[in-house]
């Protein structure tokens, strides 16, 4: 069975406050921030993950995208999203600061099913 619930967790293309560009580490971003959150989270219920890098400019549009990194992480319940979040953010928040220069947006939905006809 799937995984119910998708946490996304995307990095702004810009600063909020200053509208610098977003720097980001990709390469750090994959091979010390991820296995970090897999370590943390995997215990309070994380099952996978999932990382979009949208182009910039976009493809489609030629503008640049509102956010260029987005990660979807995948848990069975809200609740063990909230305990991953909330026993493993002394170890993984202040990691953020060591690949991007803005601190990512996070929100949550429901997997849907895909209708069977």
């Amino acid at each position: 069975m799937a995984s119910k619930i998708a946490a996304v967790v995307a990095y702004p293309s810009k600063h909020p406050e200053t509208g610098e560009p977003l720097k980001f580490d990709m390469t750090y971003y994959l091979s010390t921030h991820m296995p970090l959150i897999e370590k943390t989270w995997r215990p309070y219920g994380l099952r996978s993950w999932s990382i979009t890098e949208f182009q910039n400019p976009c493809p489609l549009t030629g503008e640049t995208p509102p956010y260029l990194v987005q990660t979807t992480c995948y848990f069975d319940t809200v609740e063990e999203l909230k305990t991953a979040l909330e026993k493993g953010a002394e170890t993984t928040k202040p990691d953020v600061e060591k690949f991007s220069s803005v601190f990512p947006r996070i929100w949550v939905g429901e997997r849907g099913e895909r209708s069977k006809e």
